[in-house]
């Protein structure tokens, strides 16, 4: 269904993103780590699940966002531990895993319950008799930039886990997404001669929004599903609006089925609101600055300059490098964009309801 708010799991469902798997697909058979970028809302967990789904290859997956959550914003080895064993329970229905895990010490059964003893059991001996399955085993983590939260090293123990398991397990690939770019390139850090993965080769794949015509196609396709007939011109307007954001251009969609257009289109942007709101608190927690810099942005300080004198005009005179530090946060968690100089916010919905006030 492509009016599913839920991250799909269906290749049908998976609207306009046949390369992209094909290409994905390809990569989780032969190289060890494989990355999904783009920004929020663009699709990349609903890439992931359906690649999941049709490769051949076995497969557990973590969602590092919602293991933040659970453990109240700080990630410790038993919180990952315990995820990992509720994904790896789901499998035990396949015998090859079962015997694979029954080789790991500390690794018990009970028909078809098991127990870890985490005393004994460490994330590397997993790895290593999943390391013996037929074929490459895959360990996706969503929205992998929060494991800087794992641990007091802000992540360097996943990191050095996945480098010894790139050196030495043939047969473990790494899938891993997210949403904050920079953050996520930074937690990877490849271009950090410090970090554990630094020269290593990982494969990525850049998630770009709809084109304006696929968007329209989309929208079309969609409600010729849900066997209601929209006027193109609100189809067009829509898109205007939204951009080619996956996840505005369905909920639009499911809106659409029960309200009129423009109620339709109100509705997405509270939705949107709601969203952003939750989405931008751990930045707040920090610091007012990085609303207020979003705010002077869409309302068109779009140079350092300007955006340094909207903060002196607001009464906030920040020094320079904490603006600029504020713009590099940003930046880096995929909130806004850099070229040539000129800063814009890069959700065109979110620019919209700054503008308005409604944010």
């Amino acid at each position: 269904m492509l009016l599913d708010p839920k991250p799909k799991s269906k290749g049908a469902d998976l609207f306009s993103r046949g390369e992209e798997l094909k290409e994905l697909l390809s990569s989780l058979r032969d190289n060890p780590i494989t990355v999904i970028t783009g920004i929020r809302r663009v699709g990349k967990s609903s890439l992931m699940r359906v690649a999941i789904t049709e490769t051949e290859q076995d497969s557990i997956m973590i969602d590092v966002r919602r293991t933040y959550s659970d453990s109240s914003g700080s990630i410790g080895r038993a919180d990952l531990s315990y995820a990992i064993q509720g994904e790896l329970e789901k499998k035990l229905r396949k015998e090859r895993i079962k015997a694979l895990l029954s080789k790991v010490k500390g690794v018990s059964f009970l028909g078809n319950s098991v127990t870890f003893d985490w005393n004994d059991v460490t994330l590397s001996s997993i790895l290593e008799k999943l390391n013996d399955h037929p074929k490459p085993f895959i360990i996706a983590f969503d929205e992998a930039q929060y494991f800087r939260y794992y641990g007091n090293r802000g992540g360097k123990s996943i990191q050095n886990l996945i480098a010894w398991s790139y050196d030495n397990l043939a047969n473990i690939r790494f899938l891993l997404t997210g949403s904050e770019v920079g953050l996520l390139h930074d937690f990877i850090g490849t271009d950090d001669y410090e970090s554990p993965l630094h020269g290593r080769y990982i494969y990525e794949i850049v998630l770009k929004p709809f084109s304006k015509d696929t968007s329209i196609e989309f929208l079309k396709a969609a409600f010729a599903e849900s066997e209601i007939q929209v006027p193109l011109e609100e189809v067009v307007e829509a898109q205007n609006c939204l951009d080619g954001i996956a996840g505005h251009l369905v909920q639009y969609g499911l809106n659409r089925l029960k309200r009129s257009h423009d109620e339709a289109l109100s509705e997405t942007f509270r939705t949107a609101r709601t969203l952003f709101v939750n989405e931008l608190k751990e930045l707040e927690k920090r610091s007012p600055r990085y609303r207020k810099a979003l705010e002077f942005i869409a309302s068109g300080a779009t140079n350092f300059t300007a955006i340094l004198r909207s903060f002196q005009a607001s009464g906030d005179y920040a020094s320079k490098s904490r603006v600029a530090d504020a713009l590099r946060i940003l930046e880096r968690s995929s909130w806004i964009n850099k070229e040539h100089g000129k800063y814009s916010i890069i959700d065109c919905v979110l620019a919209e309801l700054i503008r308005n006030g409604d944010f």
